[in-house]
């Protein structure tokens, strides 16, 4: 079967005119399977940080981002590096989203340092996930995080009392992923040759941890 990229992300990468690094990339990349993971925006008060977070799933193969509370002001896109053109996002109501997301069987975890919050290091991840964000300041909104049903967050080992929420989510992400991978489904590898490569490295025994079908 003919496989086609759609129109819109031939359009950006063409007029990017950046040298096609791993051949057959743009035409397979918009059929590979995606993370199961919903990342919901609750509440993001710097507009830059949409942006971030949209090259951070990107870059990971999220599902879905579903950010919230425009108030009319200019969607700040800076900093995603295009990623906003093919990277699937939207505008929505966060406790909306939570109820529509559980009913569809997602686990709901909130990335938010409070009582009862488990250790990254420690979490267990059941997909498919939605992982809920909210403000740098206040973390996830009291109404937002009573829907939540666990709450994760990363040990600090510094002075610094918190990251920058796309920071944190970009940390969050890589552990989901990396957990995704490795437990769930070893078939799911990175677009990008040289990602998949890194994956390749030998063990102490001198066999291949995971194989390069590039």
């Amino acid at each position: 079967m003919e496989v086609t990229v759609p129109e819109h992300i031939r359009r950006e990468w063409e007029a990017s005119g950046r040298p096609e690094r791993d051949p057959g990339l743009r035409e397979t990349l918009p059929h590979l399977p995606r993370l199961p993971l919903v990342i919901v925006c609750s509440y993001l008060d710097k507009e830059i940080n949409h942006g971030n977070i949209l090259r951070i799933a990107e870059a990971f193969r999220v599902q879905e981002v579903v950010f919230s509370r425009c108030d009319g002001r200019e969607k700040n896109y800076a900093g995603a590096e295009g990623a906003e053109k093919w990277q699937p996002h939207r505008w929505g109501d966060p406790l909306e989203e939570i109820h529509s997301l559980r009913a569809r069987g997602y686990h709901i975890v909130a990335l938010h340092l409070g009582e009862g919050a488990i250790p990254l290091e420690r979490m267990e991840w059941r997909f498919p996930l939605a992982l809920v964000i909210g403000e740098e300041l206040h973390g996830v909104p009291p109404d937002v995080l009573a829907e939540c049903e666990q709450c994760v967050a990363i040990p600090l080992y510094g002075a610094t009392t918190s990251l920058n929420v796309a920071v944190a989510t970009g940390i969050c992400v890589n552990a989901i992923a990396t957990a995704y991978r490795l437990q769930v489904n070893p078939c799911f590898l990175p677009a990008r040759a040289v990602s998949r490569r890194l994956l390749s490295i030998q063990n102490h025994s001198g066999e291949r941890r995971y194989g390069d079908h590039s």
